[in-house]
């Protein structure tokens, strides 16, 4: 026949699991507080927009955008971290990178290749007002992260996004190229 231990039994265990520092009611909800201090604070997401290539994107509020000219292109970076020097640091968990790489025609500016050829395992997808390939980047500078990327190519603009996190899944790449619109 099963015993049932009673009541009183039950809670002699816990206040004896409390004290010898076992996983009583007190200390559970310590580490509950924890996981929860220790989460990144999900808040409203902010948005960048450039009237001149008719795009939007969205990114987290604690992100740091530059944008510029480099040979060949124009840019948008987003992230969350700074890079040591040399680049010889990995990304943390929770860290992320979007580059935008803009290719203009009008300025002489020109995509290395075709979307076909930037993008691994991509599938067609509407960006907004536009059709894109979305999939996996070629490359990566992170040998521990993972590049997720969109591209698209139109008469006079090619566009090439890459968002790069420690997570193979990519939540929060993803959610940011989700966040890309074109034809605002």
């Amino acid at each position: 026949m099963y015993n049932r231990p009673s009541l009183l039994q039950a809670c002699a265990l816990a206040v004896l699991a409390t004290c010898l520092g076992g996983p009583g009611l007190t200390s559970m909800r310590a580490a509950a507080q924890q996981e929860t201090t220790a989460a990144p604070p999900v808040g409203k997401w902010k948005i960048y927009r450039d009237d001149r290539y008719a795009f939007r994107l969205s990114y987290p509020p604690d992100s740091q955008v530059q944008t510029g000219r480099d040979r060949g292109y124009q840019y948008l970076r987003v992230h969350n971290y700074e890079p040591e020097p040399g680049g010889q640091g990995s990304m943390q968990p929770g860290e992320y990178h979007l580059e935008m790489l803009i290719f203009d025609h009008r300025l002489g500016h020109r995509m290395p290749s075709p979307c076909r050829d930037l993008v691994r395992e991509a599938r067609q997808v509407r960006a907004g007002k536009v059709n894109a390939l979305r999939g996996l980047a070629e490359r990566g500078e992170d040998p521990g992260a993972t590049s997720f990327a969109l591209c698209l190519q139109a008469g006079k603009v090619d566009v090439l996004v890459m968002a790069t996190e420690q997570d193979p899944v990519g939540p929060i790449a993803n959610r940011l190229l989700d966040g890309v619109r074109f034809g605002n």
